[in-house]
């Protein structure tokens, strides 16, 4: 795992904060989860047949 530095607008931070809170996960771990589900939708999308 690497360390970065990540800058979120206070509005956002906010919003993943009370989030973490509500999931009782940490700040960190909460954008972790929402970034890797967001990846992970966005392979099932690539997944699905085309209409």
């Amino acid at each position: 795992m690497i360390t970065t530095t990540l800058r979120i607008d206070e509005e956002t931070y906010a919003a993943i904060v009370e989030l973490a809170q509500n999931e009782e996960r940490s700040t960190n771990s909460q954008i972790l989860y929402i970034l890797k589900k967001y990846l992970e939708s966005l392979e099932e999308k690539e997944k699905e047949p085309v209409k």
